[in-house]
């Protein structure tokens, strides 16, 4: 399980990235007007990203704790 849940904090992390490029060429192609609605993927990819990696950590620690007890 740990191992998903690394894969998927590093996938928010590749999304956040990719999108960010997009919207950086989006915004240099036709202008910021045009391209600042393109900020918020990767912004929202970012929100995930640190979303996922909080609880991950949650998690581990949970699973820690049950293991020591046991």
């Amino acid at each position: 399980m740990r191992k998903v849940n690394r894969f998927m904090e590093h996938f928010w992390l590749a999304v956040c990235i990719g999108t960010a490029l997009a919207a950086v060429w989006v915004i240099v192609q036709q202008g910021f007007e045009a391209g600042r609605d393109w900020l918020w993927f990767p912004l929202i990819a970012l929100a995930m990203y640190f979303f996922r990696r909080f609880m991950r950590g949650r998690l581990e620690a949970m699973v820690d704790r049950e293991n020591d007890k046991a």
